[in-house]
């Protein structure tokens, strides 16, 4: 009797460890929810960069409960110059990550308050703020980085109408190549540097392509105004000219 007993005892207890370590552990199905569709933005951080230049960092919109639905990312109230946009969805159907790009292109400096709005049918507006400071160039020069168009008149030549391309001089800071002045010809790598305390450049005597170029000036974001001369067996010339960029 002792022996029917304890062997009943034994299988029980088998099948109650045989129980528990079939036991399932159910994960809901996002699809078969039926409360309500709510979510969240989280990742959204404060952020600092030149007046060029851009940053990137990973958001996550996420389904907190309800049947998954389309949620929209936009961005507004940026200042003149500065683009914010979600790489590589700007929409999807949560829980989904994506980068926030913010991108300046000569901004003024200062601090913005930026909306990152979401949008969805089911969960209705979320917004969001994040602050973006826009620092100083720590190389002003690449301020005037870009393609402009040159008019002006010279001595012997008269009107000048010229295409321009304004490069980044790597020897040092404040420092630029300006391709193509007088000619158009972008092999003539005319070096130049800036003074950003009182928005002048200068263009120091030097030789390319067997003409000497010197010459000085203004700036700021979007023009350039020079007088410059241009000598060489061939050519003699004092010129006037306005550099403005090409949109």
């Amino acid at each position: 009797m002792s022996r029917i007993y304890i062997s009943g005892l034994l299988l029980m207890v088998m099948f109650s460890f045989s129980c528990k370590q079939n036991t399932l552990t159910l994960t809901p199905d996002p699809t078969k929810d039926t409360s309500s569709f709510t979510y969240d933005i989280t990742g959204l951080r404060d952020t600092s960069l030149e007046r060029t230049g851009e940053v990137r960092y990973v958001i996550f919109v996420e389904r907190k409960t309800g049947k998954a639905d389309n949620v929209v990312l936009s961005a507004h109230d940026m200042p003149a110059g500065m683009e914010v946009s979600f790489d590589p969805i700007s929409a999807d159907t949560a829980s989904f990550y994506t980068t926030v790009v913010v991108r300046n292109t000569r901004v003024t400096e200062g601090e913005y308050k930026i909306n990152i709005k979401g949008a969805s049918p089911k969960g209705g507006i979320k917004l969001r703020y994040v602050n973006v400071k826009v620092l100083p160039y720590s190389n002003n020069a690449t301020g005037l980085v870009g393609y402009f168009t040159e008019t002006g008149t010279c001595s012997q030549s008269g009107s000048v109408n010229n295409e321009v391309n304004v490069e980044l001089d790597e020897t040092g800071p404040n420092k630029l190549i300006i391709k193509g002045l007088l000619s158009g010809v972008w092999t003539n790598d005319v070096k130049a540097t800036i003074d950003p305390a009182n928005k002048t450049i200068n263009i120091p005597k030097q030789v390319q392509n067997s003409v000497t170029f010197e010459g000085d000036g203004t700036y700021d974001d979007d023009k350039i105004v020079i007088n410059y001369t241009v000598k060489g067996a061939t050519i003699n010339e004092s010129c006037t000219s306005t550099l403005t960029r090409k949109p």
